[in-house]
């Protein structure tokens, strides 16, 4: 269960209308292991179908240093997806920047299907390209 004495982690928990079967959905590890003390989810919104979940995490680590984005807020900030059991976990950007607070879009004139979401895709085999989008140059 959540820990109130560490004010550094936040997960996600689902419970019922009728506040029975609180459970917490275990996205960076088992409960009491060293990554589950570290991870820190925010801005978790259910897909239309009930089945994921999109959020914004530190899962990726900090990506950015203070020096060279110092106006950032949280620089750790990146969007993930994830069922509602826990599996599934997916990466969708890399960024120095916080991406704020996601909603999933459905409309009709965004193809969602090429996300790919269906394929399994274990957490630690997840990957991404990125640029750095600032570089501070010296003499």
């Amino acid at each position: 269960m959540h820990n109130p004495n560490n004010s550094e982690a936040f997960s996600i928990y689902v419970i019922r209308p009728d506040g029975s079967g609180l459970r917490r959905i275990h996205v960076a590890g088992l409960e009491g292991s060293a990554e589950v003390d570290r991870e820190r989810i925010n801005h978790v919104c259910f897909s239309r179908d009930g089945e994921w979940l999109l959020f914004t995490s530190n899962l990726g680590g900090v990506t950015v240093e203070p020096v060279s984005l110092p106006n950032q807020f949280q620089p750790y900030g990146d969007l993930f997806v994830v069922r509602l059991d826990g599996t599934g976990l997916r990466r969708l950007t890399w960024s120095g920047y916080e991406n704020g607070t996601p909603t999933w879009h459905y409309g009709s004139e965004l193809a969602l299907s090429a996300m790919s979401l269906k394929d399994e895709v274990a957490g630690e085999k997840l990957t991404g390209e990125f640029d750095e989008p600032l570089w501070i140059k010296f003499n």
